[in-house]
């Protein structure tokens, strides 16, 4: 991938497209002002980040809704809008009658894609009225009475999980927006009608989240407490339970494969904090505010790693176990180079022994 020219960054890079991302994003990743951006990778090269996963979402748009791509951005936006709701509903009324296998379609398709074992469960839930998370307590006063070197390892640790959720995030966007063509004769099977629901659903909401100004994306998640789904892990002895909720087939896809990864990067969570410790970091490096960052900088991330990397979705999780023990240095040396582009990050997979 060819690294852009300084002097053309992110607002220069979309300026001849036919639609432009909302002008609030382009400033904040231009100036490096997003609440991802003082992260060793996600602020290393932002423009190059979100151009990839902007063209990737404008080309979907214009494959699997050319209705709205045809129109200028408003109309695109506004044709989106009246089209959202009776798509949700109607693909709702369609996966009524096939929820269980939908959700077992779901839970196959990530387990085979991944090699996750037979222990760790997976729980699929396809809950349409889904709404709601939880409060996060990320109050820095459980660190403050520890002494500056402690505070130190603390904050490396949220940044380098907040690194591994990029890989968390960016798969299951990935995932989300391609995967089920993999189970396309699966639900054909189910519902032929299926499908082009999806494939409107998937391409109007991606491309939809360039167009919501960061401020008002933020507010929705903390004054609404809406969102499409969730997953959450629980571990018990040797084994770990995936528990996924969401709306609808894509989403729960989604869903699970966050939880998928999360658990392969779940070998990085530090052994040596104590319970409070654990809640501060948990909150600090997950905190809402990042997934909408997370949403449009994150699937290229997840992308130059797959390209680095150059092996079968079964031999990733090796690849992501092994990341996931590094530390913050080396992690993101490894990460700068995969967004460098495919032989930098080779070189540093291997060198730090991951290939």
């Amino acid at each position: 991938m060819k690294e852009l020219n300084k002097e053309k960054k992110f607002a220069k890079a979309v300026s001849k497209l036919k639609h432009k991302p909302n002008a609030e994003t382009i400033r904040a990743i231009d100036s490096k002002t997003f609440s991802l951006s003082e992260n060793n990778v996600l602020g290393y090269k932002p423009e190059v980040l979100a151009l990839r996963e902007y063209e990737s979402c404008l080309q979907l748009l214009e494959r699997r809704v050319p209705q709205a791509y045809s129109s200028d951005t408003r109309g695109a936006i506004m044709n989106i809008q009246m089209l959202m709701m009776p798509i949700i509903l109607k693909i709702s009324m369609e996966e009524i009658k096939h929820k269980d296998e939908l959700e077992k379609i779901a839970v196959d398709t990530v387990r085979d894609m991944f090699n996750i074992p037979e222990h760790i469960n997976i729980n699929p839930e396809i809950t349409p009225g889904f709404s709601g998370v939880d409060e996060q307590n990320d109050s820095p006063e459980e660190i403050l009475s520890l002494s500056a070197d402690r505070q130190k390892e603390i904050e490396e640790q949220i940044e380098k999980r907040v690194i591994l959720n990029s890989l968390v995030h960016g798969c299951a966007m990935h995932v989300w927006k391609s995967a089920h063509y993999i189970i396309k004769d699966k639900v054909d099977a189910l519902n032929p009608r299926l499908m082009e629901l999806y494939n409107i659903y998937t391409a109007s909401t991606s491309w939809s989240l360039w167009q919501i100004s960061p401020s008002m994306a933020m507010a929705s998640i903390e004054n609404e407490g809406t969102t499409q789904g969730k997953n959450e892990l629980k571990f018990e002895d040797d084994g770990c339970d995936i528990d996924a909720e969401g709306i609808n087939f894509p989403v729960l896809l989604h869903e699970i494969s966050k939880g998928a990864i999360d658990y392969l990067t779940s070998h990085g969570i530090p052994d040596d904090f104590t319970e409070a410790e654990l809640v501060y970091y948990y909150a600090k490096a997950d905190k809402y505010q990042n997934e909408h960052w997370h949403h449009l900088l994150s699937p290229s991330v997840w992308i130059s790693l797959i390209e680095a990397a150059d092996v079968n979705s079964q031999e990733l999780p090796e690849v992501i176990m092994g990341l996931a023990k590094l530390d913050l240095a080396n992690l993101s040396l490894v990460m700068k180079g995969c967004i460098d582009g495919p032989e930098e990050g080779r070189e540093k997979l291997k060198e730090f022994k991951i290939l």
